[in-house]
């Protein structure tokens, strides 16, 4: 990410014939820490750290041209049959979101992606989860076990009462349709948790989905630990 900043100085180069780009780039290295700050920002955040209108317009397109060419980068199935894997295609989709999404990867039986599909976006605190639409989504394209995820904006990584509960009725449920439900992952700043990993909810309700799955048995390949 950190290579962001010398791209983003060449493009004021080519937006700007007239004129060096040097001052808008200090305004922006003066408001912002790092790359992620600065393209996670609104177009209102960017006139305010000096940028013209119509610029700020324009790297305001940064983050959803980012997560299509990241996703992109994976290839049309790529293999997600592990956790290390799944966290960084899922890192890719939550480039630049500033309000919380809820994604639904469904997997076929070797673990290739079907498709990440976003099922609700909400608010910078919360956003809403319509179980009943979940499952008929996976019904309908087809998965053999799902992965969901969210994100949260606010840059904590440690799951909430909500993320509990949430993830304990989407296990329930497709249980009943004997599909297992491989994990819930959290991405926060580019980081990640586990739900699954974490331990808050007993380690055997994971495994006892489908016991003689492979990818069930084998998805933990990496912890992922916070002190948040």
């Amino acid at each position: 990410m950190d290579a962001l900043f010398p791209m983003i100085e060449e493009i004021q180069g080519m937006m700007h014939k007239r004129y060096s780009p040097e001052e808008a780039m200090n305004n922006i290295l003066f408001h912002y820490s790092s790359p992620v700050c600065f393209i996670e920002s609104n177009r209102y955040m960017l006139q305010r750290a000096g940028l013209p209108r119509l610029d700020a317009f324009y790297y305001t397109m940064i983050p959803g041209i980012t997560r299509t060419v990241m996703r992109e980068s994976f290839g049309k199935k790529p293999k997600l049959n592990r956790l290390s894997l799944m966290v960084e295609f899922l890192k890719a989709l939550y480039i630049g979101r500033r309000v919380e999404c809820f994604y639904l990867i469904l997997l076929d039986y070797h673990g290739r992606l079907i498709d990440a599909v976003l099922m609700q976006k909400g608010s910078e605190e919360s956003a809403p989860f319509y179980l009943r639409d979940a499952l008929c989504t996976a019904l309908t394209r087809g998965a053999r076990s799902v992965v969901l995820s969210h994100n949260h904006p606010g840059g904590t990584l440690r799951p909430s009462k909500a993320d509990d509960y949430c993830t304990l009725s989407m296990m329930n449920a497709l249980h009943a349709i004997g599909l297992p439900l491989l994990d819930h992952v959290i991405i926060a700043k580019n980081r990640a948790v586990s739900m699954r990993g974490y331990g808050a909810i007993n380690p055997l309700l994971w495994s006892m989905q489908s016991p003689k799955s492979k990818i069930v048995r084998e998805w933990l390949d990496v912890d992922l630990l916070t002190d948040d």
